[in-house]
């Protein structure tokens, strides 16, 4: 890869470590987040950009039901600024989207499956995804849209499970790990894989919609059992059987599309990532994450 990529919420969770696999790949890595003006307004570098990776966006689901205007100026807005970019400079996309699918009308669900969203957040991206497809249509622009489901991996926001989850299992003055329902069944995707995928994504034609995610799908209760297992530490999971309305009980995702055009697959099983996670977080200077592909 010898490319100038643009990648916007380069500072985050998923932003910053792909943009060092980037540079190890060979590409010329130019770097926006938060600090560096609103993603919806501010004018974007765009000379000798061949791709862009826009992860930019507004993704804390509570917040979006409080304060929602922010979630659509910024997820929105902030994709039709980086698809002007792209018409403008002739560059590639690829957009980090969500899960897209509302309520699961069948398991594993494939790309082909009914849109819908769950909340505000879910809603900027469908509109997300239909910018990207207009861009695609009207302007020539191209476009690949990678829908992760759950993802995991080292500095991920403590407000996600499974962080909540390890703070419980490695905290001595805990004597249980409490979860709020042990039903619903998720899948979860270690950050490497994904960051696997969206290196493939570097010269898409036309646009098109790839899931992200491992194809099969665990509880609360397992995840807590797997980390206490890496840490070496037991205690009682507890679920305090707090039920929400219109809960979804499982979510698997299809890969096959992905694996088919891309020859991707996810690769770290999730016992590993976990023990990964776990490992970091008792001796941070000892564990150095190496990412598949390029280490």
């Amino acid at each position: 890869m010898s490319k100038t990529v643009l990648v916007t919420g380069a500072s985050g969770f998923i932003g910053k470590p792909l943009s060092e696999r980037l540079e190890k790949a060979g590409c010329t890595v130019v770097r926006h987040s938060y600090a560096d003006g609103d993603i919806a307004s501010c004018a974007l570098p765009g000379k000798g950009v061949n791709h862009v990776y826009h992860l930019a966006a507004r993704t804390f689901v509570p917040d979006s039901w409080s304060a929602p205007l922010p979630f659509y100026a910024t997820n929105v807005l902030g994709t039709v600024n980086v698809a002007e970019l792209c018409r403008h400079h002739g560059a590639s996309l690829t957009v980090l989207s969500s899960y897209v699918y509302g309520r699961p009308r069948f398991l594993p669900i494939t790309e082909e499956h009914p849109l819908a969203a769950f909340n505000p957040y879910g809603h900027t991206k469908l509109l997300v995804e239909e910018v990207c497809r207009f861009y695609a249509q009207q302007f020539g622009i191209q476009v690949t849209i990678i829908r992760p489901f759950n993802v995991y991996g080292p500095e991920q926001s403590g407000n996600f499970l499974i962080p909540t989850l390890l703070r419980q299992v490695l905290d001595p003055q805990a004597r249980e790990v409490s979860i709020a329902d042990d039903r619903p069944k998720r899948d979860y995707l270690f950050l490497d894989d994904l960051i696997d995928l969206m290196l493939q994504t570097m010269n898409p034609h036309g646009c098109d919609a790839y899931n992200a995610g491992s194809g099969c799908s665990v509880s609360p209760r397992e995840l807590a059992e797997l980390m206490l297992q890496a840490a070496g530490v037991e205690k009682p999971v507890v679920s305090r059987g707090e039920v929400r309305s219109d809960e979804v009980l499982e979510m698997v995702a299809d890969v096959g599309k992905a694996k088919r055009i891309f020859g991707w697959e996810p690769r770290v099983p999730l016992a590993e990532g976990l023990r990964r996670i776990v490992k970091a977080r008792l001796n941070p200077a000892a564990e150095t994450f190496h990412h598949q592909g390029i280490s």
